[in-house]
């Protein structure tokens, strides 16, 4: 008989250790307290008590992974539990150690209807359409910023220029509100009388097509559609299938562009013809039932619409072409046979993100909602850089910033919370930085001769404007929201660090290909982005001891654009935009002279520059784009926990530290702007009209 337990004691287990341990059955057959195996071996029997597991004990402030949590939760910040316990301040980690789980903020609206209709001060979500303009993008330059550069320089004349700028490329470019639907039904009717440009003509284009524009976006079969296209009744074929002739002109549009037969001006050129063709298709494709061609025509026509001559069309193209693919199925086509459709979706995914990113319009594409698998592309990769893959890892990274950042939903976060936000993104990006090839990777210097490739050069500018981009957003973000919380040391790092991403950017000009076939952002909305911010350091800290390198960057970057407007024979005034060096230098070597001149005095003179020309004033326009950074709630330093920072303070020369209002002037208050501001993009991005003979 098994001993009994005592009141109050542990209950015993039913057999004896050492049947236990030989994993056999305890029988006790006398009356004594020991098992029949114990009194075979004459050994004592023992029973040892049974150890009840004790309940886990959790926090309620560490676990907010509720369902509706985890709703309300973007689907990059669902991790599996092991990921928690990362030292990274990432995403998942900020949330749990703060319990946050705020939702929407169309949610408190709905929760108080009389308070969403109150206009907030600096904390409310409204500043983030006051910082960033209509859509969030960081060409956009608020009015603040305008008048902080007019005071520092001693004169207004910034806003007459720009108009003037404005009206000189209006002008030239053909500006209209909108394409003419007459004109689209005439070339539609049209369309089956035209002749189709000798063979050997649509051979050559399709060449360039395939030979420079297909290994960046590979969406196309080559061989299916060669073969398409050398059947011997072509006209045929393209009159019984729209879709089909919508695409042919467009690619046609593309490699006539590539060819040499394109333009900086809309309606110019024979590759404008061939997009015209294209382009009347569009109205009957849209309101078609949808196929793989016709997002593949979409594309195609984004494509197009990247350069400067039509580059009003792209984000159009390229939220239509999104839109249909969604409808479609292709975020989930995961069959062996859909290949092609792999191909198309990822390219129009790099696409649309990355334009999303830099226009800050809203992306179609859900990432939630995304399982079709990534195919492998050998036409686009070297051997040791799969770019097409980094691409796709690229435009998922800034989708997440988008996300995260610039949200309104995001401005209703903590600022400890949204910095940290930051940081875990600022890692993410050094991560994709070092992925790279040291050839290809951004920050090295680039080598061309070790870029001996087809297209190398070309694939390693674009890696190092994408993250160059990326950075000068996480950098703007930093300085205007995290630096309450940063020490001095830190903030004169961050600081040098923005100079320095946005001379990296001027020092690559040289090897952009001036070209009316160049992507606009390449040619020229982040070079003007990058020289506005270099201005603007200059002209804020004109003692600084690198502002002598910063204006020779100045001298190369009006150097490219002189380049842009020779190239263009003067459809963009690329001139006025050279003039911000002589402008800089001016009030540099001004400034200097009234502080030699009055070595007793501790605050610097700030004269206005005399005989300054109409033309450069009015170049300085452009500098007001790059602020693309949401209010967020103020916070007290008490407030904010102490978060490390990644960034080692440097022991800096007070003479080596760099001024900006945002950050240093306690007068510089974001709350009182108004819905305006200069945006570079609007240089390049006016509603073109299709010259025809019904055009308006």
């Amino acid at each position: 008989m098994m001993p009994a337990a005592t009141p109050g004691s542990e209950p015993l287990h039913k057999a004896c250790d050492a049947c236990r341990a030989r994993k056999t059955r305890c029988k006790i057959s006398g009356t004594t307290e020991a098992c029949d195996f114990c009194l075979s071996q004459t050994r004592s029997c023992s029973f040892t008590p049974v150890k009840r597991p004790r309940k886990r004990k959790y926090d309620p402030a560490l676990l907010p992974l509720t369902t509706s949590t985890l709703i309300n939760t973007p689907p990059y910040q669902q991790q599996p539990c092991g990921a928690l316990t990362s030292l990274r301040p990432s995403v998942e980690n900020v949330s749990l150690r703060t319990g946050l789980s705020s939702g929407l903020y169309i949610d408190s609206l709905l929760a108080n209807r009389q308070a969403s209709r109150r206009r907030g001060g600096a904390s409310h979500p409204d500043q983030l359409t006051t910082i960033f303009g209509p859509n969030p993008n960081i060409s956009f330059f608020p009015a603040k910023r305008v008048q902080a550069i007019n005071e520092r320089l001693g004169h207004n004349r910034l806003d007459q220029l720009m108009d003037q700028i404005r009206t000189v490329v209006a002008t030239k470019v053909k500006n209209t509100s909108s394409i003419p639907q007459a004109y689209i039904n005439l070339h539609r009717d049209a369309e089956k009388n035209r002749n189709l440009p000798p063979m050997e003509v649509i051979n050559s284009h399709i060449c360039a097509y395939f030979d420079a524009i297909h290994p960046l976006y590979p969406f196309l079969c080559p061989d299916t559609f060669r073969q398409r296209v050398a059947v011997p009744d072509l006209a045929q074929t393209l009159a019984a299938d729209k879709n089909w002739a919508a695409l042919f002109y467009a690619v046609l549009s593309i490699g006539c562009q590539n060819n040499e037969g394109g333009s900086f001006e809309a309606g110019i050129g024979e590759a404008w013809s061939y997009f015209e063709r294209s382009l009347s298709y569009f109205q009957g494709i849209l309101f078609g039932r949808g196929s793989l061609m016709a997002v593949q025509y979409l594309i195609a026509l984004a494509i197009f619409s990247s350069t400067v001559s039509a580059f009003q069309f792209e984000p159009l193209m390229l939220s239509e072409a999104a839109t249909m693919a969604q409808g479609l199925g292709y975020n989930r086509s995961n069959s062996p046979q859909e290949g092609p459709c792999r191909r198309t979706f990822w390219v129009l995914y790099f696409m649309e993100k990355t334009s999303c990113f830099a226009t800050g319009k809203v992306s179609i594409l859900e990432d939630a909602n995304i399982s079709c698998a990534i195919p492998d592309v050998p036409e686009s990769t070297f051997d040791d850089y799969d770019w097409f893959f980094s691409f796709v890892k690229y435009a998922r990274l800034v989708s997440k910033i988008h996300l995260s950042l610039f949200t309104i939903s995001a401005v209703n976060q903590p600022l400890s919370i949204y910095n940290s936000l930051v940081e875990s993104l600022r890692l993410d990006l050094e991560s994709w930085r070092l992925s790279a090839p040291v050839r290809f990777r951004p920050g090295e210097m680039l080598k061309p001769r070790l870029l001996r490739e087809p297209f190398a050069v070309q694939i390693a500018l674009i890696t190092h404007f994408l993250y160059l981009n990326a950075l000068l957003t996480l950098s703007w973000t930093v300085l205007h929201h995290g630096s309450v919380r940063l020490g001095t040391s830190q903030q004169e790092v961050m600081k040098r660090d923005l100079m320095r991403t946005a001379r990296s950017v001027l020092e690559l000009t040289g090897y952009i290909e001036v070209s009316h076939s160049t992507p606009v952002w390449i040619l020229a909305v982040l070079p003007l982005s990058s020289l506005m911010i270099l201005f603007d350091l200059v002209v804020h800290n004109p003692n600084h001891p690198e502002t002598g390198l910063s204006l020779a960057l100045l001298d190369i970057a009006g150097g490219h654009f002189s380049r842009l407007e020779y190239a263009s024979k003067g459809v963009l005034p690329g001139s006025l935009v050279a003039e911000f060096a002589h402008l800089a230098r001016h009030y540099v070597s001004e400034t200097r002279k009234s502080k030699s001149r009055e070595t007793t005095s501790e605050s610097i003179p700030l004269p206005a520059p005399t005989e300054v020309p109409q033309s450069v004033v009015g170049a300085m326009g452009n500098s007001m784009n790059l602020t693309a950074v949401p209010v967020l709630p103020q916070e007290s330093v008490a407030d904010l926990p102490d978060v490390t920072q990644p960034w080692s303070p440097a022991s800096l020369d007070r003479n080596e530290s760099l001024f900006l209002p945002f950050v240093d002037d306690p007068n510089y208050y974001l709350g009182d702007l108004q819905l305006f501001g200069i945006d570079v993009r609007d240089l390049f991005d006016h509603p073109y009209s299709l010259v025809g003979p019904t055009g308006e």
